[in-house]
């Protein structure tokens, strides 16, 4: 008796759950990595060799430009080229929330630690050791409750509904329709946005040069002079760098993320759908020519002059009748009414 053996081994198929929580963590763990080596990393790396090589600062700004395009528009051609030719839905609005809620975090964290616990008073109630326990311990916890909400059940429906609606991916909502709509829609939010981003600009609301973020308790004093009573002292911090040159990357994160919102919003299937509809209607209305147009507005003009002609008339007339002696309803004197008219206003 003959007997079929099966050879390929049998594989197991994963919890969706499970993949997508790995693939979150894996896809927010490569988003902070990319927005620290192309904002602080690059920078922190190039400040130092300008420093060693005594190089010019504008044409190094301009060099730094110049690597930081193309590092980012690498990390972007990598990080599509790791999710593969099929994502598991949900994963991207997996990625980018979880590397939200952990920069919060941590800027929670730091917080905390440097106005609650004392990190950064001169005079701490409490020792360094035993502060940067409490900080860590709170940063843990405040992850820890991160990962809980990925275990939940109802989290991956809702991410691969916020994935669904378009925010994470660049592909159109029926792009052939409500075109004029839409590009009428997206030039307003980019005047707005654009006004805006010069009025942050002219207002010198971005001044600092970085932005970095002071750890708590790692304070070290430095003592200028002989001693704290006749010299003075310098404060010193280990910080985290976030942000280089904020006066032009800031204006420029913004003008991106503007670009983005203003493609990406009419494109959501709820808010696109409407503007289609409203251009459908808008091509149902039977517009006249101009040749009407042009008689009904003279006519229109026309008529309101004539109008205003009619009733100043009648308002005289009547002020004179029932100003009359005989009649004596309206009892005011014109030219007292105007003398008060002409005269200063009390306050």
């Amino acid at each position: 008796m003959a007997l079929a053996v099966k050879t390929t081994p049998e594989t197991t198929t994963r919890n969706p759950q499970q993949q997508l929580i790995v693939s979150s963590l894996l896809g927010a763990g490569y988003v902070l990595f990319s927005f620290f080596l192309v904002f602080a990393g690059l920078p922190m790396l190039w400040r130092a060799l300008k420093e060693f090589g005594k190089v010019n600062e504008f044409l190094a700004d301009s060099l730094l430009l110049l690597v930081s395009l193309p590092a980012a528009v690498g990390l972007v051609v990598l990080g599509k080229k790791l999710e593969g030719p099929h994502p598991q839905p949900g994963a991207r609005a997996g990625a980018f929330i979880g590397a939200f809620g952990a920069f919060l975090i941590l800027l929670i964290t730091i917080g905390i630690g440097n106005n609650w616990l004392g990190g950064a008073s001169l005079a701490p109630e409490i020792s360094p050791m035993v502060g940067g326990i409490l900080t860590a311990g709170i940063g843990v916890g405040l992850l820890v409750g991160l990962l809980w909400l990925y275990f939940k059940p109802g989290f991956r429906k809702w991410l691969v509904e916020v994935e669904e609606a378009g925010w994470f991916h660049a592909t159109a909502y029926k792009g052939n329709q409500g075109l004029r709509v839409r590009r009428g829609t997206v030039i307003g939010l980019l005047v707005v946005g654009v006004c805006g981003i010069v009025t942050l600009v002219q207002h010198g609301t971005l001044t600092a040069r970085a932005w970095e973020l002071a750890l708590p308790f790692t304070r070290t004093v430095e003592v200028v002079g002989q001693d704290l009573l006749e010299g003075g002292r310098i404060i010193h911090y280990y910080t985290i760098p976030l942000l280089f040159q904020i006066n032009m990357t800031v204006p420029l994160l913004l003008a991106v993320g503007l670009l983005w919102f203003s493609w990406r919003v009419v494109n959501w299937p709820a808010f696109a759908d409407f503007l289609i509809a409203t251009e459908a209607e808008m091509n149902k209305v039977s517009w006249t020519t101009r040749k009407r147009l042009v008689q009904d507005t003279i006519v229109v003009l026309v008529t309101v002059f004539l109008l205003t002609v009619f009733l100043f008339l009648i308002d005289i007339l009547w002020i004179q009748i029932l100003s009359n002696p005989i009649v004596d309803v309206l009892k005011i004197d014109p030219q007292e009414m105007r003398q008060r008219q002409q005269g200063p206003t009390p306050w």
